[in-house]
């Protein structure tokens, strides 16, 4: 008798089981470094079960394209992902503020 094989969980997946401090947990369910970006808020809605994660990061701007990418990797069947961004600095931005939403649809 064979079982089937139970389908593999992306680090991802944790997100909506994380505690709203943990922002170690956070990085590493995104598979980046916590240095990469600062939380600046985050709060998870839904009862029971979670159903949306919103944050807002502050990224240095050379860790912008890195750091957003990870975030938007997340995309697949089981969530959704979508970032608004806002750049801070006159004529050469230094930094960006993103505002992300992910939805857990699985």
């Amino acid at each position: 008798m064979t079982t089937a094989a139970k389908p593999t969980h992306r680090g991802s997946a944790k997100l909506f089981a994380i505690d709203l401090h943990n922002h170690e947990a956070l990085a590493h369910a995104i598979g980046a470094a916590r240095d990469d970006y600062e939380v600046k808020w985050w709060w998870k809605y839904g009862t029971p079960a979670i159903d949306l994660v919103r944050l807002t990061i502050e990224v240095d701007a050379k860790q912008f394209g890195g750091t957003l990418s990870k975030f938007m990797q997340q995309n697949g069947r089981a969530q959704q992902v979508t970032a608004e961004c806002f750049p801070y600095g006159i004529v050469q931005p230094d930094r960006y503020r993103v505002e992300l939403a992910i939805r857990n649809s699985g």
